[in-house]
């Protein structure tokens, strides 16, 4: 008869997934609330405007020297993904824009040979600042700022790593870039 040996249960990693999680009133958990809310105010829209130095187009210089999506330019005919000029016949490269029907801007960005490639700067109809992000050849995101409209973060991508926050600055989800 064959007796098998008996095998100890294999310890568990050391990973955030098997920790328990602080109880409230222990400063463990005041201390990563306070770190989240450090994180959050960082990336604040006006804490985000002021330190990292974001630039802007007023409404006046995107109208003029750009062009409207939708009545100038639409999307290339033969490949959905660029952005066609009609009145050239070619891939737009420059400034596009659209706007809300009260004529306050909906967003802006820079296309280089039908994609966009530079800044895109997003506002909600109010006119408050929704996203910042800038894109290479629309394939490779720099750097992604998205904020609700009361200025909290709801989506940031750092280069690295995609973080999605609800309205109370809990995180959703975070992503690595492979």
């Amino acid at each position: 008869m064959f007796i098998k040996p008996k095998r100890e249960k294999p310890k568990t990693k050391h990973s955030k997934q098997n920790m328990s999680k602080p109880h409230p009133e222990y400063p463990e958990y005041v201390r990563i609330k306070q770190m989240a809310q450090i994180t959050r105010d960082k990336l604040s829209r006006n804490y985000v405007i002021e330190h990292k130095k974001l630039e802007f187009l007023s409404w006046k210089y995107v109208t003029e020297h750009g062009k409207e999506f939708g009545y100038e330019l639409w999307w290339d005919p033969c490949d959905g993904w660029f952005i066609y000029d009609d009145e050239e016949d070619v891939n737009y490269t420059g400034l596009m824009y659209e706007l809300y029907k009260d004529c306050s801007l909906m967003y802006y960005a820079y296309i280089q040979d039908g994609l966009e490639d530079g800044v895109e700067v997003d506002f909600y109809p109010s006119g408050e600042l929704k996203s910042y992000s800038i894109y290479h050849k629309r394939k490779n995101i720099e750097i992604y700022y998205e904020w609700y409209e009361d200025g909290k973060i709801e989506k940031h991508f750092d280069g690295n790593r995609w973080f999605h926050l609800d309205e109370e600055g809990y995180m959703l989800k975070k992503v690595e870039r492979k």
